[in-house]
């Protein structure tokens, strides 16, 4: 049954016939360098131990010794199902001290959420006629509240602080635009199996299989695409086009004070629909737009990350560090930091105003093909072609959780708004659900026939879309999360729709801050 788990390294070494063959086999450099583990009840290891040594396989025994660690356990034998979901990965299955440490998952309040909350209350009772409108009562005391005064944060369980990163002062047009982004996703529509989103598909042409991403800003109103020839190019997905900003001697005119400054230093007269970035020397192979959209963030092949202004659509600065290609990047959700993932196997982890990486992620048996920031911003997650997915804590630069069970490479990453999920898919067509505080397979979907290369979760959380080569997009209901956890049998169940485009394969989905689904793919022409 194993061979099945690893039949690729058995074709890879069924290969290696002579010394020099070794030189350079990344596979090898593994299996030399790390021990393989497994799980093993009492039972089983006293039977193989006895096996081995009455029939006299001192080498196997040997081996074993060797290149392996089994951990033994009390209670009886793990059935198939049980070896199928943990086994798979490279480095074996995961040992019971990789998932011991506490993971902080809550999203904590920030001031602001309340006071976005309050406007919204406000603005609701204004809209209603006067003798419809309640008479006001005195506020009762909120148990959970730090304090009894408007625009305190809020106490979540399993939340980490809000200065448990250092973080800069936010400037007044960052705090107003998180203000608006609040109170949007606040008025979101509510999704659900009675209720499934509306979905907006945007068909890219004559891409001619040269498109590596896109991503989306988190207002829906910019798309980026990164090409293989280098280039990144920029959508306008509103009625508005893409502007520029003013010259220098236009702008040197504009008072400092002036309340519409922003507005003011654009240049109205020249706009285009598309606007093409220039500056990398390789293949673009990802792209992540500031939660702010003042900053993209593009990585290459060339193995640097350049910053783009998206009010000059130039070069700010460009970050070196990884010595291969590096495959994705991400903006942190609280701005400031961002993450990078390389073929080199480690991730570094990125201030927008240091140029050297302020912590190197160092782990993983094979490159790391993607990674996702958690929604409180302090953790990072990776996935690899190692098929694991690692939780790093970003204040310590550790590993707090090790997840095995994928049987190929590892494509893409999504998280719960409220952090308490991740759900992982890649290669094997397979999207597996975690749970973080319990560091257990919540769910297995098995329904995608080809690499699932976009997960992404709807604002309110009630629903799990996906979409990859196999051009389709499914849906998910996350309420068999907590189903499948109380049964504690990991299952294929919760498919709400399932809906095929013509000829384009899914590279990115994205839901706006009211709920519409978009997603975005290459028109394959046949």
């Amino acid at each position: 049954m194993q061979e099945l788990f690893y039949e690729h390294d058995l074709v890879r070494l069924r290969g290696l016939t002579l010394p020099q063959h070794l030189h350079g086999c990344d596979l090898v450099e593994n299996l030399c360098k790390s021990k393989h583990l497994v799980h093993m009840c009492a039972e089983s290891y006293h039977s193989l131990k006895s096996h081995l040594q009455s029939h006299q396989l001192t080498m196997i025994l040997n081996v074993i010794q060797e290149r392996m660690i089994i951990e033994v356990f009390d209670g009886a034998p793990r059935s198939k199902q049980e070896l199928m979901n943990k086994a798979g990965a490279t480095g074996g299955e995961a040992s019971r001290a990789a998932n011991k440490s506490k993971v902080l998952h809550g999203v904590p309040r920030e001031p602001i959420m309340a006071t976005a909350l309050a406007q919204l209350e406000e603005e609701e009772i204004d809209s209603l006629p006067d003798d419809e409108r309640p008479k006001k009562k005195k506020a009762k005391k909120d148990p959970n509240q730090q304090s009894g005064k408007r625009g305190k944060s809020v106490v979540v369980p399993s939340a980490p602080s809000l200065t448990r990163l250092p973080l800069p002062k936010p400037r007044e047009d960052e705090v107003q635009a998180k203000l608006k982004s609040f109170k949007e996703s606040a008025r979101c529509t509510s999704l659900g199996p009675a209720n499934l989103p509306s979905i907006c598909f945007y068909s890219i042409l004559n891409t001619k299989n040269s498109l590596c991403a896109v991503s989306i800003s988190d207002d829906a109103s910019t798309l980026a695409g990164s090409f293989d020839d280098s280039l990144v190019r920029l959508w306008s997905l509103t009625n508005n086009k893409l502007f520029n900003m003013k010259s220098p001697s236009q702008l040197s005119v504009i008072p400092l004070s002036a309340e519409d400054i922003m507005d003011r230093i654009i240049d109205n007269s020249y706009s285009n629909e598309v606007i093409t970035l220039t500056g990398h020397s390789g293949p673009v192979y990802c792209t992540a737009f500031s939660p702010d959209k003042s900053l993209l963030l593009s990585a290459s092949e060339d193995g640097t990350v350049r910053m783009w202004s998206l009010l000059t659509y130039s070069v700010l600065i460009c970050f070196r560090g990884h010595n291969y290609p590096i495959w994705a990047v991400e903006f942190s959700p609280l701005g400031f930091y961002f993450a990078t993932s390389s073929y080199d196997r480690t991730v570094r982890v990125w201030s927008t105003d240091h140029i050297q990486p302020l912590r190197i992620l160092a782990g993983h048996y094979s490159d790391v093909q993607c990674l996702k920031f958690h929604p409180n911003g302090n953790y990072v997650a990776t996935g690899s072609g190692d098929m694991t997915v690692r939780l790093w804590d970003i204040y310590n630069g550790q590993c707090v959780r090790l997840f095995t069970g994928h049987k190929e490479s590892i494509q893409v990453l999504a998280f719960t708004p409220d952090g308490h999920y991740l759900a992982s898919s890649g290669v094997d067509c397979s999207i597996r659900v975690w749970d973080l505080s319990l560091a257990v397979l919540v769910c297995d979907f098995k329904r995608h026939q080809s690499t699932v290369y976009s997960l992404m979760f709807s604002r309110d959380g009630t629903i799990l879309a996906s979409g990859g080569v196999d051009e389709c997009v499914m849906i998910w209901d996350t309420a068999v999360f907590e189903e499948e956890q109380k049964r504690k049998n990991a299952s294929n169940e919760g498919l709400l729709g399932r809906f095929l485009t013509k000829s384009t394969p899914i590279h990115r989905l994205h839901f706006t801050r009211k709920n519409l689904l978009l997603a975005v793919g290459p028109y394959i022409n046949q």
